[in-house]
């Protein structure tokens, strides 16, 4: 067998010609076998699937086999006589050579290389006969066929049936389909069988490639599935070509080489260098070369082939480069190798008038430049002769010749150029010469200039009454109506659309107030009228027609008043038109409709929008293909987009990318026709071979593919031309409305934009910095991965942007955040994301915007819970997956990462509830907490509890209440929709809970962790439903536990929850129930006083307190909702703390509550009565008299003995400054109440203060500590600072008295001692006229401090610690100066720093310090009058005193002065000092910074050429196992977060 031309293999022997085919393929089959036991078919892949599936591709690349080539060594017989020396040796070499020579026929060469040569037929018997196959994937270069041999193989255990195969080649500009069996599916592949097919491209494009092999089709569960496969390779270029120019005594030549980039000789048939047309080129040669130069065009065609060798080979060229006749001069650009032709004369306007009179002298300034290193002129400059003066627009008047003196090299001048206008419009002036009296030489100057003349009696002065000039005005006005008759073209001024032309039968006229420029701004009804018109105009006139609209646009896009002349359309470069537009903008001669408010122009966007959409429909039969009209606008949009004014950018990139969306429109419908052609035709051949109607079909399928081909190009140009320059505008309207319409594009016309090199724009900008990129970025993706079939080209571009749109979850702007979130989704229904990826996500279903969770929430349902998006076990097989039961089960899957933490569950549920039908399932819920559903069997202690959390969730959700803590305390309101829906779910509630209720609460009862959210479900509960069911026995069941639970627990939030609900049950049933739950109510307090009793009794017989502390915190629970204490149990109270003072330390904080709850009824009492008896006021002062004796008494004792702990010195600094506040005197003067008012000793304000300090000096881990307990949002120290600043707020103690020493902890003991200090500090600025005192005194206290540290030598790092402490406290005081603040309080500042400054000099130099560390702040923020006083006063202190004899006591002082000078020398107001002000964000908290812009190609190239996509590597599948137990959940851990939550929960 051998190969023959072309690559078809033939065999020798035994085959017939028409056999080959079947042969070829069978040798195809032998060399794939072998090449998949090689592994050579996976070499190419790159993109791995996910999840199990039933078909897998495997790839080969067709190329040639080589043979096996084994040269043998020929064998002489001469070789067994004598050695391998035997040559070597002269004289035996010598004998033996004469010897062979005259024996006949024997070759006397004894050497061993000629042995490998083929000298005779049978030497190639070297050739064992064997095909030698590829050992690699090889290179593939441009210019080559790609053939591949594609097999689909089925490895699984089941037939596959209906595969519909596609093979694909993209790469970043295209996407050509190799092969499709949609329309023919495969019927089955078998188990172990495979389906084989081969497909060439020519290549045509260098970089990436990637082969995409997709798979549709139905396993043997019958589940449609989809597998795609991506196989990589690069397209190399197989040669380059390096020129080089030299310039040799005024001849140039350039030098071309060659160099081969493949592992093969290139052999070069032919060289051609074609230059440009003012060049001529002619090849040299070597002289040593044989082969003459041919004289075709500067090119030869070489004889034999040139052979470049492999691997860097190169071949050199040698032109000379001759210039035309009519090139007058060339340049070279340095550093390029690219010629030039230029003029050597170039002459440019300077100056023309703005208003030409017509008949009337005007000035033009010129400017003539010699462009050559030699002298050149002098010169005589003149209007070309050519044609008559009267024909032409513009004559010279006066001299018909201007003498001009020579011009120096690279010189130019200046003259002036005396003319007359005798015809009125834009006109052209040209046909000025210059000639060179001294050489003879005549230059055409043309420059560009264009002027309107108008008529004089445009610009006559008002105040010109002479009849003479009345009468010359009427005669020019009859020259200018003759000049436009003669001209038999008017120049369109868009006064109207009436036609020249006939009419038609339709009416064709708009209003005559109705021009085209109007109908855009405004009259939207009028534009499809207007655009017919148009088009008809244009077919009769196009110039006129182009001219028209050319104004329309420049009017409408740039609000400036320019046109274009008909007969000069053809001749106006784009370049000079947009260079005018840019300057009348400059001169702010333009109207902006883009962002217009005025109320004609609201509409002019979406108006603008349709006619553009409008034109392109109307024009699809007539001028859109013409290849004139729209080239011509397309050059002007695209120009003015890229000009610097912002309003020409923003209409002009808004009518080029409306222009693409209609060239798509028009592009799907010509689409549908060329399919409708395409089945017609089929259809016709079937019937016969040829015919007309056959020709008719093939023309309108080519025509139509024609113009889609046009189509498509001016999209292209568009978007090369406009979009890759707008998408990253300035303006983020623009680069938002580019993202819009790319995803517009690609959605609608995804044969074209579906690919790499536009989807990477959307990758781009998902890095945006302004938000409403970002978001339209996400929707236009979000688009894309809705439809199915886009997902498999979508493949590359999700690998590389996957990661962004993740993170794009935890977005600073909320909607971008939940359009990222909606777009996970969209990945992980088509599993293109791992599971593994999501744990950022997860960990925003505790974040603070209400609206991420609930898009995470939706995410976590469809993925977790309903498992929309994969097959995962749910643990309970065997049921319907979409059973309530399967949901709730997965649902407490995920809460068992929270069990710990019900208020993270409590999150959790809350995002979840609203997707979620299974948590309103009540019966579901209450069959698994009691263990009678027989799906789910018995739950665990831990389920029971999520279970029980996600119950009291759901209820509250369903009647309206909130669940999770929230800042806004405001009073929600509902709609009356929304009432009825939540008194509904209450009845269904309530009918679902009503029998199984007790059950609930009588296995619960004793489980701390569930008795609370049992209890308070009965206040969500409809509870007359009970007496209309007739279920009142099970209702006084209910109370009879929600009493024993009371008795039954001692945990404050069962013992609340429990009040709370019988208070309820007693308050809002009616008639029989109502009397019950009272009664049992009346029960408990009996119940609870007996209890409390002996438990006293128990305490006063030496026993255990623990029953004490129990029932104590059973009656302060019940306290806080009623009054139920009296006076004997009071005294009780009394006496017991007053007669053991040995308690335990939360004993005594319990007896003091509820002495003090006890006094607060008491008191609400008598102020509340109408008439208030002397033995109630007597009664009521007795027992605050009592009061404040025991806490005074344990004041004492914690401030001597510290023998209580840091719990009870909190209970009495709040329960101090409460009674404080209740009994203060302003409350009660000039009232019969008088007796009541109290104001505290200041030996006892000294040891509250004393007390709040040592409390405030508590380190952090103590506080870490007591997290763990009940009541730890009472005992922490944010209660001292709060209970000291309300002394000062009410006005219990002078604010001058205990406002300064609390100020001055300002910044000593955290972020929430310092909140509560500032908004004393608020409350201080509005109720105080001047607090510049208490700030004063506040620095002093602060300075003290740090003084006495130093005094007592405490330590450096503590002496540094409170300096810093006065530094930052200074900076923070005159920080809350900002902005207009520094005017209004100008006095208060001044009066901090004058007095700060008599301060630091009553001891100097020893307190000169205080002036740099807590006056110089304040100082810097006056005004500079006030600076130079403020520096004057200190150096008037220091006139008579000698700095000399203390340097560094007196150096803070001149630190102060030299702040003071810098701020002096400074001419602005003294900017606000941003150290230490911190700006709140509204909203979501901040997020860390953006992530780099990321690229979707290479990031060291910019170029659209140099970009390709970076394939993935491939992931091991993983094993379809899944643990049951695992959580579903594994990354929400922030025990920050839990705090900062528990802290918004407690306020």
């Amino acid at each position: 067998m051998r190969w023959r031309d072309g690559g078809v293999l033939e065999f020798n022997g035994g085959i017939q010609q028409g056999e080959g085919e079947e042969y070829r393929l069978r040798y195809w089959i032998l060399i794939w076998t072998l090449l998949t036991s090689m592994g050579l078919s996976e070499r190419m892949s790159t993109g791995a699937t996910q999840g199990p599936h039933s078909l897998a591709f495997r790839v080969m690349r067709l190329c040639k086999p080589s043979f096996h080539v084994d040269p043998p060594l020929r064998i002489d017989p001469f070789d067994l006589l004598a050695g391998e020396d035997f040559s070597d040796d002269p004289t035996s070499a010598s004998l033996l050579r004469r010897h062979l020579s005259s024996a006949e026929g024997v070759d006397s060469d004894l050497s061993y290389r000629n042995r490998f040569l083929i000298n005779h037929p049978t030497d190639p018997i070297g050739l064992s006969g064997l095909l030698l196959l590829p050992q690699s994937f090889g290179a593939i270069y441009l210019g080559e066929t790609f053939c591949s041999y594609i097999s689909v193989n089925n490895s699984s255990t089941s037939e596959v049936r209906d595969v519909t195969i596609k093979a694909e080649i993209q790469t970043e500009r295209q996407r050509i389909l190799l092969l499709d069996t949609s329309k023919s599916p495969v019927e089955s592949i078998r188990t172990g069988g495979r389906y084989d097919f081969i497909v060439e491209h020519d290549v045509k494009e260098l970089g990436a490639h990637t082969l995409v092999c997709s798979a549709l089709y139905n396993d043997a569960d019958g589940e449609r599935k989809y597998l795609p496969q991506f196989f990589k390779f690069v397209v190399a270029n197989p040669l380059s070509v390096r020129t080089k120019v030299r310039v040799v005594k005024e001849t140039t030549f350039l030098e071309a080489c060659i160099e081969n980039h493949t592992k093969a000789n290139l052999f070069m048939d032919q060289v051609d260098f074609e230059p440009a047309k003012q060049w001529t080129a002619l090849r040299l040669h070597d002289p040593s070369s044989q082969h003459p130069p041919s004289s075709d065009l500067g090119g030869i065609i070489p004889n034999p082939p040139v052979i470049i060798r492999s691997g860097g080979g190169i071949h050199n060229y040698l032109y000379k480069l001759v210039p035309s006749a009519d090139v007058s001069g060339q340049t070279k650009f340095q550093g390029s190798s690219i010629l030039v032709s230029r003029k050597e004369i170039n002459m440019r306007v300077v100056e023309v008038p703005t208003t030409i009179h017509l008949n009337r002298p005007f000035s033009a300034s010129l400017n003539l430049t010699n462009q050559t290193d030699r002298q050149l002129g002098p010169f005589e400059v003149s209007l070309s002769q050519d044609e008559s003066q009267m024909e032409k627009p513009v004559a010279i008047n006066g001299l018909q010749k201007l003498m001009l003196p020579r011009l120096e090299a690279f010189g130019s001048s200046d003259f002036q150029l005396n003319l007359i206008a005798s015809k009125l419009g834009v006109q052209k002036i040209g046909g000025i010469t210059a000639l060179d009296t001294r050489e003879k030489k005549t230059y055409e100057l043309v420059p560009e200039m264009e002027k309107r003349r108008r008529d004089q009696d445009q610009d006559q002065d008002q105040d010109d009454d002479s009849g003479g000039e009345n009468q010359n005005q009427n005669q020019n006005q009859k020259q200018e109506r003759s000049a436009s008759e003669d001209q038999k073209s008017p120049e369109l001024d868009d006064d109207d659309f009436q036609e020249t032309r006939p009419q038609s039968k339709r009416s064709r006229t708009l209003p005559p107030h109705q021009n085209l420029i109007e109908v855009v701004k405004g009259n939207v009804d009028l534009i499809p009228k207007a655009v017919k018109i148009w088009v008809e105009r244009y077919e009769n006139s196009p110039n006129l027609a182009t001219s028209q609209l050319l104004s329309m646009l420049f009017e409408v896009a740039c609000g400036a008043k320019y046109s274009i002349k008909e007969d000069l359309l053809d001749e106006t470069d784009v370049d000079d038109v947009v260079v005018a537009l840019v300057n009348l903008a400059r001169s702010g001669e333009i109207e902006d409709y883009h962002t217009s408010r005025k109320k004609e122009h609201k509409n002019f966007k979406e108006n603008l929008v349709s006619f553009w959409n409008y034109l392109i429909t109307e024009s699809q039969n007539g001028p859109l293909f013409d290849k004139v009209l729209f080239d011509k606008c397309m050059d002007f949009i695209i120009a003015l987009s890229c000009t610097p004014p912002r309003v020409y950018r923003q209409t002009a990139t808004l009518m080029g990318l409306q222009l693409v969306t209609s060239f798509i429109s028009v592009a799907n419908t010509l689409g549908s026709q060329r399919e409708t052609t395409q089945r017609q035709l089929n259809a016709e051949t079937k019937k016969r071979p040829d015919g007309p109607l056959l020709d008719s079909l093939n023309k309108r399928l080519s025509l139509t593919h024609q113009h889609i081909t046009t189509l498509e190009d001016m999209m292209r140009k568009i978007f090369t031309g406009l979009f890759v320059h707008r998408y990253r505008d300035v303006d983020p309207d623009i680069r938002m409305s580019c993202i819009q319409s790319l995803g517009i594009w690609i959605s609608s016309y995804p044969s074209l934009f579906l690919q790499d090199l536009y989807l990477k724009y959307l990758g781009w900008t998902l890095n945006d910095k302004a938000a409403g990129v970002r978001k339209a970025s996400l929707l236009a993706l979000r688009k894309l991965y809705e439809m199915d079939e886009n997902v498999p080209t979508l493949g590359l571009f999700t690998e590389r942007f996957s990661n962004r749109m993740i993170e794009m979850a935890d977005d600073v702007d909320l909607s971008a955040a939940v359009c990222a979130i909606g777009l996970v989704k969209q990945l992980l229904r088509h599993q293109l994301i791992p599971d593994d990826d999501l744990g950022p996500l997860y960990d925003l279903l505790i974040d603070q915007p209400q609206e991420i969770r609930r898009a995470i929430g939706e995410l976590v349902y469809d993925h977790l819970i309903a498992q929309k998006f994969n097959s995962s076990p749910s643990g309970l097989t065997g049921h319907d997956d979409s059973s309530s039961e399967i949901h709730i089960f997965r649902m407490l899957q995920i809460l068992r990462e929270f069990s710990t933490d019900p208020i993270l569950s409590v999150y959790v549920i809350d995002d979840v509830w609203e997707y979620m039908k299974a948590m309103k399932d009540w019966k579901c819920i209450i069959s698994m907490l009691l263990d009678q559903n027989p799906r789910t069997g018995s739950t665990t202690d831990e389920d029971s509890t999520n279970l029980v959390r996600l119950l009291f969730a759901s209820i509250r959700k369903a009647v309206g209440e909130k669940i999770i803590p929230s800042t806004d305390n405001r009073k929600q309101y509902h709609s009356k929709a929304q009432r009825e829906m939540f008194e509904n779910n209450r009845k269904d509630i309530t009918v679902a809970m009503m029998k199984n209720y007790p059950q609930l609460l009588r296995k619960f009862m004793a489980d701390k962790a569930k008795v609370s959210s049992l209890v308070e479900i009965v206040m969500f509960m409809k509870l007359e439903l009970y007496s209309l069911k007739r279920q009142e026995q099970t209702f006084k069941a209910a109370v009879r536990l929600i009493k024993d639970a009371f008795f039954m627990n001692g945990e404050k939030e069962a013992l609340r929850s429990c009040v709370k609900a019988i208070t309820f049950c007693a308050s809002e049933s009616k008639g029989e129930l109502q009397d019950f739950s009272r009664g049992k109510l009346k029960d408990l307090e009996d119940t609870l006083f007996d209890k409390l009793t002996s438990a006293i009794k128990e305490v006063k017989d030496g026993n255990d307190e623990y029953s004490l502390l129990v029932n104590l915190k059973r009656l302060y629970e019940l306290q806080l909702l009623k009054p139920v204490l009296g006076e004997s149990m009071y005294d009780e109270l009394a006496m017991t703390l007053h007669d053991f003072r040995n308690l335990d330390e939360e004993v005594i904080c319990f007896l003091l509550l509820n002495m003090h709850m006890y006094v607060v009824w008491s008191l609400h009492s008598v102020v509340n009565c109408e008439t208030v008896s002397e033995a109630s006021l007597s009664s009521l002062i007795s027992k605050r008299d009592i009061l404040f004796a025991e806490l005074t008494y344990f004041l004492n004792g914690v401030e001597e003995s510290r023998k209580y702990g840091n719990q009870l010195a909190l209970r009495i600094c709040a329960l101090l400054a409460e009674e404080w506040c209740l009994f203060r005197k302003s409350t009660f003067e000039s009232s019969k109440l008088e007796m009541l008012g109290y104001c505290p000793e200041s030996v006892i304000l000294k040891k509250f203060w004393k007390l709040c300090e040592e409390i405030f000096n508590t380190s952090d881990e103590t506080d870490e500590e007591d997290e763990n307990k009940e009541y730890v949002a009472e005992t922490n120290r944010d209660v001292a600072a709060i209970a000291a600043c309300k002394l000062v707020n009410c006005g219990v103690v002078p604010k001058d008295y205990l406002g300064p020493e609390i100020i001055s902890h300002l910044v000593m003991h955290g972020p929430s001692v310092t909140e509560v200090i500032k908004n004393l500090i608020t409350c201080l600025r509005k109720t105080e006229d001047d607090i510049s005192s208490i700030y004063m005194e506040s620095l002093k206290r602060g300075y003290q401090r740090y003084e006495s540290e130093l005094s007592c030598d405490g330590g450096e790092s503590r002496v540094e610690k409170c300096l810093q402490v006065c530094r930052e406290l200074a900076g923070r005081l005159s920080g809350m100066y900002v902005g207009a603040a520094r005017n209004k309080h100008r006095l208060e500042i001044l009066s901090v720093v004058k007095e700060g400054v008599e301060f630091a000099f009553r001891d100097a130099p020893k307190q000169m310090l205080f002036l740099e560390v807590a006056i110089l702040p304040f100082a810097t923020r006056l005004s500079v009058p006030d600076i130079i006083d403020i520096k004057r006063e200190v150096q008037g202190r220091m006139v008579h005193v000698n700095t000399d004899e203390d340097p560094s006591g007196w150096r803070p002082c001149f630190t102060f002065l030299e702040t003071l000078e810098e701020k002096c020398l400074k001419t602005e107001d003294v900017q606000d000092d941003k150290e230490g002000v911190a700006v709140k964000r509204k909203g979501r908290p901040k997020k860390r910074a953006e992530t780099e812009r990321k690229r979707l190609f290479d990031e060291e190239s910019g170029s659209d050429d140099d970009e390709s996509i970076s394939g993935g590597s491939d992931k091991e599948d993983k094993g379809d196992f899944v643990d049951e137990d695992a959580p579903l959940i594994e990354t929400i851990r922030s025990a920050a977060r839990r705090r900062a939550v528990r802290g918004e929960r407690s306020k």
